[in-house]
């Protein structure tokens, strides 16, 4: 933005230079378009990366009240009518960096003064409409077809970020997923996090028994199974191979009632295959919502972990708990 404004001055100054552009009674005014879009030049270079959404496009507007009055203040206004082509790349940078509704406010703003100007210039209605409709209809045609642009792009943005958090065989969270998604949602009142490490049993056995397709399926299965059954708040992700995890910030008790519900629930989903669960659970309570960290949830996947290899050891199709959390 610092650029384009920049460029405006270096336009207006040399147009000082020609003594039959400006209007005599327009050089005050053609001074402070000087002056105004050189102080923006100045202040965008020093200090707009600081800038929020709605000072900029109010920078804009004036940059673009500025392009207009260049026109009414030129002698030949009908030529001067080309300046309206400098109204462009403000529209497009606010169509590119701004969030909505200020490129539409852009848009509407370069209609209302192609409009005041061809006004102050058309011989008749008719001679209006075409001097406003021509710079009109190529401004917001080409700010539309940036926007679009933006969306198709910011619509695969959203879909890469989608795949790069998602586990495509089940479509359960991986392991990036279940971080990012984890610290996006607000902080529960409880201030409750718990971790449940959930473990296909004899997993081996069952890709040697019915085929690796046959695997697939199951991972498939239990993934779906965990998206029926948890909470809206709560987060499935697979970890890899065929070991699954589920972050709720419910308390202990519910998280162990929960661990129990999918033990159970999982040999409905594996019957074909006569598949179980082994659960690990681990839990904590944050001291406040910037106790939850990235460390925390590490800390308690190691604690479940732990558990779950208990579990394993113990005979497997259980849940076994953290010590020191009493079960439900």
């Amino acid at each position: 933005m610092a650029g384009i404004a920049l460029a405006g001055t270096v336009l207006a100054i040399l147009a000082t230079l020609d003594p039959t552009t400006v209007r005599p009674e327009w050089s005050a005014a053609f001074l402070i378009v000087i002056v105004g879009s050189a102080a923006i030049a100045v202040a965008g270079w020093r200090w707009g990366v600081g800038w929020s959404d709605r000072m900029i496009a109010t920078t804009v507007a004036a940059l673009d009240l500025m392009v207009l009055a260049s026109i009414l203040a030129n002698q030949d206004r009908s030529a001067a009518l080309l300046n309206l082509i400098l109204l462009l790349p403000p529209t497009l940078y606010v169509a590119v960096l701004l969030r909505p509704p200020f490129p539409r406010c852009q848009e509407i703003g370069v209609v209302a003064g192609c409009a005041v100007v061809a006004a102050l210039i058309a011989a008749d209605p008719v001679q209006w409409i075409s001097l406003m409709l021509l710079p009109a209809v190529a401004l917001v045609g080409a700010a539309e077809t940036v926007l679009a642009q933006r969306r198709h792009l910011e619509s695969m943005v959203d879909s890469l970020e989608l795949m790069s958090m998602t586990d495509a065989l089940t479509g359960v969270l991986n392991r990036r997923g279940i971080t990012v998604q984890l610290f996006a949602a607000p902080p529960a009142p409880s201030g409750h996090l718990s971790v449940l490490m959930i473990d296909i049993d004899r997993f081996k056995e069952i890709n040697d028994r019915y085929g690796h397709v046959a695997g697939d399926e199951v991972l498939s299965a239990v993934g779906a199974g965990l998206l029926a059954e948890i909470r809206s708040g709560d987060l499935a992700a697979r970890l890899g191979g065929e070991e699954f995890a589920v972050v709720t910030r419910s308390s202990p008790a519910d998280a162990a009632a929960m661990a129990d519900r999918l033990r159970r629930r999982a040999v409905d989903w594996m019957a074909p295959w006569s598949g179980t669960v082994s659960v690990g659970c681990a839990g904590a309570r944050a001291a406040g919502p910037d106790a939850v960290t990235v460390e925390l949830l590490s800390d308690l996947m190691e604690r479940a972990d732990r558990c779950l290899y208990r579990a394993k050891r113990e005979g497997r199709n259980r849940v076994v708990l953290e010590d020191g959390w009493a079960a439900p």
